[in-house]
C-alpha cells in the first residue's frame, strides 16, 4: 500500500511540477472569481443616461425583496404586487426611471416574475386582467399549467411519475431573497466548463505524455509498470477531478454569495423555476448540481485517460477533448424525439445544463420510469468505470 501512496505522490508532483500547470490554476480561479462578478460591473442605463450601477441596483434589490421575505405567497400578496404594476403611468415610453416604479413596483419584481410564468402573461395588459379569482386559485392554476406542460411532452405514456413527483411540491411557498443562489446557478454553468477545460489540459499527458517522452517502455518494464504505476495513473485523474471540482465550486459559492448574499438555502427551486416538478429546496439542488456536475467532470477526465493512452501527443488529446466539450455548445436537440434528446443530454458538457438535471422529462428505462438527474448520475458512473479498464488495457499492451 506504501508503494502505492508513492507512486499517486509522484504522479501529483509530475502534475504540479510542469509550470503550466500552476498557471492553469490560477488562471481558472481567477475566471471563476471573475466570471462571478461580471454581472455586477457596469451600469444601466435608461434613455442613453446612466442610472445606476449593476451593483447598485442588486443591493437596492437586495433590500427591496428581503423587505417582503417570509410572507406566503397567496392571493393577497399577489393582488399587491399586480396593483402596485397599476401605479405606472401608461405613456408608451420606458417606464423604469418613472418615480412610480422606483417607490411602489421595483420591490415587486421578483414576485411579478412568478406571476408571468404561472398565468403566462407577457405585458402589464394582460397582468392586469388577471381576476381575484384566478389569484385566489394561485397554486391550482400553477399545478394546471404543468400538469398541462407534462402531458404536451413527447416523453413516454408512464407521465404520472413526473405529475405525482410535481404534486409534492409543497405549497403555499413561503417568499424570500434567493438571488444569491439564482446567481450561484447560473455561475455553476461557467465554472463546471472551466473544470472540464482544466482537467483535460493537466491530465492529458497522464499516458500520452510518457509516449512523447519516450518513457513508456521504461515503465512497463518497471517491477511495476504493468499495474500499479498504472492504476495510480488512473487514480491520480480521478482524484484530481475530484479535488479540482470541489475547489472551483467552493470559489464559485463563496464568491457569489458574498457579494449577493447567503439567504434562501431552504426556500423552494420554485421561486427560481415556478413551473419545476422537483420538490426541492434551494439548498437541496445546490448540491444535487455540485453532484451532477461532478461526475460529469469525472466522466470527461475517463474520456481524457483513454485517449491520452491511445495517442501519442498529450496536444492531440486536448484538441479532441476540446472539440467535445465545445461543439454540443452549439447543437440543440430537439425534444420531439425523446431518447435522442436523453442521449445527447449524456455528453458531460450537456450535464452541466440545471435546465437538462432537473428537467420535466421523465425516463422510462427498461420499464423503471425515472428522473433525469438520477439517470445521468447513473450513466455517468457506469460509463467511467467501463471507459477506465480500456485505460489500463491500452497502456499495458502499448507497443
Amino acid at each position: 500500500m506504501s508503494s502505492y501512496c508513492e507512486l499517486v505522490k509522484f504522479e501529483y508532483r509530475k502534475i504540479f511540477q510542469k509550470h503550466r500547470t500552476a498557471i492553469t490554476l490560477l488562471l481558472g480561479i481567477f475566471l471563476t472569481a471573475f466570471s462571478c462578478v461580471v454581472p455586477l460591473l457596469g451600469n444601466h442605463y435608461i434613455e442613453g443616461e446612466v442610472f445606476e450601477s449593476h451593483y447598485e441596483g442588486m443591493k437596492k434589490d437586495r433590500e427591496y425583496i428581503r423587505g417582503l421575505s417570509g410572507r406566503e405567497i397567496n392571493s393577497g400578496f399577489l393582488s399587491e404586487a399586480t396593483e402596485a404594476y397599476s401605479r405606472i403611468p401608461l405613456t408608451g415610453e420606458s417606464y423604469a426611471n418613472t418615480d412610480e416604479y422606483q417607490q411602489y413596483v421595483r420591490p415587486y419584481n421578483e414576485i411579478i416574475h412568478t406571476i408571468g410564468k404561472v398565468y403566462n402573461i407577457n405585458s402589464l395588459k394582460e397582468l392586469f386582467s388577471i381576476s381575484r379569482e384566478s389569484l385566489d386559485n394561485f397554486y391550482a392554476v400553477r399545478q394546471s399549467i404543468v400538469e398541462k406542460n407534462i402531458e404536451s411532452t413527447a416523453m413516454s405514456a408512464k407521465k404520472a411519475n413526473s405529475i405525482n413527483l410535481s404534486r409534492k411540491v409543497k405549497t403555499p411557498f413561503i417568499y424570500s431573497y434567493t438571488n444569491g443562489y439564482k446567481s450561484f446557478f447560473s455561475q455553476m454553468y461557467i465554472t463546471a466548463i472551466l473544470i472540464c477545460f482544466i482537467c483535460s489540459i493537466c491530465i492529458s499527458p497522464l499516458f500520452a505524455g510518457e509516449y512523447a517522452e519516450g518513457m513508456d517502455d521504461l515503465i512497463l518494464s518497471s517491477k511495476y509498470g504493468k499495474n500499479k504505476i498504472i492504476y495510480a495513473k488512473i487514480f491520480t485523474g480521478i482524484s484530481f477531478t475530484v479535488l479540482l471540482s470541489i475547489v472551483f465550486t467552493i470559489v464559485s459559492y463563496v464568491t457569489v454569495m458574498m457579494f449577493y448574499g447567503w439567504d434562501g438555502s431552504s426556500s423552494p427551486i420554485q421561486l427560481y423555476l415556478p413551473l419545476s416538478i422537483v420538490p426541492f429546496t434551494m439548498g437541496k439542488v445546490t448540491v444535487l448540481y455540485f453532484v451532477l456536475v461532478l461526475f460529469g467532470n469525472i466522466l470527461s477526465s475517463a474520456l481524457t485517460m483513454v485517449l491520452s493512452s491511445i495517442f501519442r501527443s498529450p496536444f492531440t488529446v486536448l484538441v479532441i477533448m476540446t472539440a467535445i466539450t465545445v461543439f454540443p455548445l452549439f447543437i440543440s436537440v430537439s425534444k420531439d424525439v425523446l431518447w435522442i434528446y436523453h442521449l445527447s443530454n449524456f455528453i458531460p458538457v450537456k450535464m452541466f445544463s440545471l435546465d437538462n438535471i432537473i428537467s420535466i422529462f421523465s425516463i422510462d428505462f427498461l420499464g423503471l420510469v425515472i428522473q433525469p438527474y438520477e439517470l445521468i448520475a447513473s450513466f455517468s458512473v457506469v460509463a467511467s468505470m467501463a471507459l477506465l479498464p480500456f485505460t489500463y488495457i491500452n497502456f499495458k499492451n502499448h507497443n
